[in-house]
């Protein structure tokens, strides 16, 4: 027990010299100040802060930290250092340009297993001989069972998705009019604690560890995995699509589990979980976008004005108006443009109602009192935009 504190103490330690625990942070703050710029463009405020990209993820990151984990040191997954810097250097790779697309388990690991493969041939006698050995001794069916788990976790995210955590945006359509999309993206740092060779504890049964060739002492290591996504919802509700592509994400991952659970009997079969999930997430979400090639969600609409977003904190925020639904009547009055909406808020300045249509096509009827130095405009975004100048007219 003393042996395993120990390391326990040390595995924390080595948090702080893992680059992707710093990457994280600059990454985050370099994809917060790009999207506060447009914000400022499009809107002519910030809608939401630095780092809301990585907010909200912190609870299901340590229960997913906490799973993994247990996977790991139960069944005696050793990652060695080199390892590490693989992951490392290929998840800082894939988030360049300041991108979360490509930080899925399914390319961060994928690619990592597949370089694992790809150094096996490298030829005896070069420099890069040692880390090519070292490299050899991972568990491909151990690490391919990782990435089946930690696709699984993405999947959680995207079905626990907020309507308020989606990021709107205004673009140019086809037909020259603007229409508005909402940005889905999230980072997540999932703090895995894992073997790695040398150290104070020794194995405590002839099958421990089970993912690992030879018999050696081990100690642990604290490693932070970054887990991220990005894609466009525009011809849909965000959140439903977050749902749907949740659901398909874990089916998926599901499906992987079982091929590379397969792989302790057939090892061979850890390369094709690894190209099933690689390739299973391309497709998924190929299908997304070619759908949202469609008639635009957030656009015009003659029932109503549709909300494209709230500004966090605001009387609009919370009233719990949501993004896609449909404001039709304000203060008593019927609306059909934003030019109408801003004149039906002024002839009740004390005391606001408004009459919505939800997703399923439900009336919602919703009231707030308004107080002196609160937002004029209720803090609503929409696809239109109007000046100052129209209202006073």
């Amino acid at each position: 027990m003393e042996n395993w504190l120990n390391e326990f103490m040390q595995g924390l330690l080595r948090l702080l010299t893992q680059p992707l625990l710093y990457w994280s942070i600059l990454l985050l703050f370099f994809i917060s100040l790009r999207r506060m710029k447009q914000e400022r463009k499009s809107f002519g405020t910030r809608v939401y802060d630095v780092f809301t990209e990585g907010r909200s993820t912190w609870r299901i990151s340590l229960i997913a930290g906490s799973i993994v984990s247990v996977f790991a040191i139960g069944s005696g997954l050793v990652l060695n250092t080199e390892f590490l810097l693989l992951l490392a250097g290929v998840t800082i790779l894939l988030s360049l340009p300041f991108k979360l697309t490509r930080l899925s388990p399914a390319y961060t690991l994928g690619f990592s297993i597949l370089l694992v493969w790809g150094v096996s041939f490298i030829p005896t006698g070069t420099f890069l001989e040692n880390y090519s050995s070292a490299l050899t001794a991972i568990s491909l069916p151990g690490v391919a069972m990782l990435l089946s788990i930690l696709l699984i976790v993405e999947g959680v995210i995207l079905t626990k998705t907020s309507s308020r955590r989606t990021f709107p945006e205004r673009i140019q359509g086809n037909r020259g009019k603007k229409v508005g999309q909402h940005r889905v993206k999230k980072l997540a740092l999932i703090p895995m604690v894992s073997l790695i060779p040398a150290g104070m504890i020794e194995p405590f049964a002839p099958w421990w560890p089970f993912f690992y060739i030879g018999e050696n002492s081990f100690g642990l290591v604290l490693f932070p995995i970054l887990l991220g996504y990005e894609w466009i919802a525009r011809a849909q509700s965000p959140k439903l699509a977050a749902i749907q592509l949740g659901r398909q994400t874990i089916t998926l991952a599901g499906l992987s589990l079982v091929i590379a659970v397969g792989s302790f009997f057939l090892p061979v079969l850890a390369f094709v979980a690894v190209l099933v999930t690689m390739i299973g997430r391309f497709i998924i979400y190929a299908i997304h976008h070619s759908k949202e090639k469609n008639q635009p969600y957030f656009t015009e609409d003659h029932r109503g004005v549709r909300i494209l977003g709230t500004i966090p904190g605001s009387p609009a925020d919370q009233m719990d108006l949501l993004p896609g639904e449909l404001i039709v009547n304000v203060n008593g009055i019927a609306v059909t443009s934003v030019h109408e909406f801003y004149e039906a808020l002024q002839m009740n300045r004390a005391l606001t109602k408004v009459e919505v249509k939800d997703f399923r096509g439900e009336n919602r009827f919703l009231q707030r009192a308004m107080y002196e130095g609160e937002h004029h405009e209720l803090g609503v975004l929409f696809v239109q935009e109007v000046t100052y100048q129209s209202l006073a007219q």
